[in-house]
């Protein structure tokens, strides 16, 4: 531990936070975070063509144009894929060990990755099942994860 400590300070690489991974936020993510920090979950649309896509670029990657703005979307989805997660990433995620990690594609178009916040023992916790967009905070910042939707718990467990 003292040597990856080490390593980031000698760089100039500031070390990991505790409770995760910092989000990457560009100036093109930037308004999609400002919504998130708000709980409200917008996906961009293109104004020319109507394709919702993710995540937010400074082009809509089905006609090319630059015009696309933040619009409200339901934040239901399915279950595409998920990878549990055995070993911590970063030391405040180590009393969360195991968790899910989902790739949820989305009502309106478009994959999202989130923490799907269920047990890894849910027997709900396999593709196409129906999700829905939630918020929570880590380490003072808002992240989308999901939930399953629909359905009462079983094997939830502790999360």
């Amino acid at each position: 531990m003292g040597r990856r400590l080490f390593w980031h300070v000698t760089r100039g690489v500031p070390p990991p936070r505790p409770g995760g991974v910092e989000p990457a936020i560009d100036a093109d993510s930037a308004p999609w975070w400002e919504a998130v920090a708000q709980h409200r979950f917008l996906l961009p649309k293109c104004n020319l063509c109507g394709f919702r896509l993710f995540p937010p670029t400074p082009r809509c990657p089905r006609c090319g144009s630059v015009s696309t703005e933040l619009s409200p979307a339901s934040g239901s989805g399915r279950i595409y894929s998920w990878v549990v997660i055995h070993r911590a990433l970063s030391v405040g995620t180590t009393p969360e060990v195991p968790y899910v990690i989902g790739a949820i594609t989305l009502e309106e178009g478009g994959r999202i990755f989130g923490r799907l916040l269920a047990s890894p023992a849910d027997s709900r916790l396999r593709a196409d099942e129906p999700v829905s967009v939630c918020f929570y905070t880590v380490s003072e910042v808002t992240l989308v994860g999901f939930e399953f939707a629909n359905r009462p718990n079983d094997n939830l467990g502790s999360l």
